[in-house]
């Protein structure tokens, strides 16, 4: 992997698309004062060059019946850490596994469900793999919001 250089146009890019990655190349143009041509060559150049990796929607599961979200937090060999998370992956309910980089509690796993006997289900099946489960919680709420790079970089410099 090599590292990219952003400019300021780049960077400005990268925000708004994180904020709303539908932003018609006119907006987005009209936001960062350049041509929308310039728009279409940078997003090009930034997927091309592993930068932009895909455009998402997040869904609001609870407004889709799934009301239950859990976390489950696993232990599996190392030698077995990537093929494990993606058999988890792979299971319907599960929405998001994470690897971590260290022995104990190294795959994190994330699924929905609209009642009990559903996050049971996904429990079972992950038993099935060659993981232990160590915890597994309700989660109540999750924020997050995009990294901000005009302002994150600016401060990166400061140092």
């Amino acid at each position: 992997m090599t590292w990219c250089p952003l400019d300021e146009t780049d960077r400005q890019l990268l925000d708004l698309l994180q904020e709303n990655a539908r932003y018609k190349a006119t907006t987005l143009a009209e936001e960062i004062g350049v041509s929308d041509n310039t728009i279409h060559n940078r997003m090009a150049r930034l997927e091309e060059e592993g930068i932009i990796t895909g455009y998402t929607t997040a869904i609001g599961y609870q407004s889709t019946g799934l009301r239950l979200y859990f976390h489950f937090t696993c232990t599996t060999r190392i030698s077995e850490r990537s093929a494990v998370a993606g058999e988890a992956l792979a299971l319907p309910q599960v929405v998001e596994v994470t690897e971590l980089m260290t022995g104990q509690e190294n795959l994190h796993i994330k699924a929905v469900g609209a009642e009990d006997a559903d996050i049971t289900h996904v429990a079972e099946q992950l038993d099935d793999l060659a993981l232990e489960i160590d915890d597994e919680n309700l989660i109540r709420a999750e924020y997050t919001r995009p990294f901000e790079y005009v302002r994150g970089l600016e401060l990166a410099d400061d140092h």
